[in-house]
């Protein structure tokens, strides 16, 4: 029987990596979980990408476009929870069973502490699963 992709769910730093930093998240997460990986984003990590791309100046908004267009290649999935981005981020990846890919220290604390996996960057070269 084939095993089932790893999946992982993005945020918004996660997406901003290659374009901040060139590295190749797909292929860089793949290595990490050393597993075929299988992204995802929120519908709230669009809308926010979305709401800071109208208050963006044009080299943020530029950064924020490649973001939003890495998270169209993603699978959306739908949360309409009244929790912070961060927070629905946490329990959609525990509910999921999944592994939390962000650049954000506190997240990325969070996440740990609720026993969620986490792909991050380290030293702005490389990925690394923590958990």
């Amino acid at each position: 029987m084939d095993k089932l992709p790893t999946k992982v769910l993005c945020d918004t730093n996660f997406l901003l990596i290659p374009i901040r930093f060139g590295v190749d998240i797909l292929a860089e997460t793949s290595e990490a979980v050393n597993d075929i990986v299988e992204f995802y984003v929120s519908s709230k990590v669009v809308e926010e990408i979305n709401l800071l791309i109208s208050n963006a100046k044009p080299g943020l908004e530029r950064e924020l476009r490649f973001a939003l267009n890495m998270a169209n290649r993603f699978r959306i999935i739908e949360d309409d929870s009244s929790l912070s981005v961060d927070d629905s981020l946490i329990r959609l990846a525990e509910k999921n069973n999944m592994i939390l890919g962000t650049a954000d220290k506190e997240l990325r604390k969070k996440a740990k502490n609720s026993g969620v996996k986490v792909v991050f960057l380290r030293q702005s070269r490389r990925l690394l699963l923590d958990g």
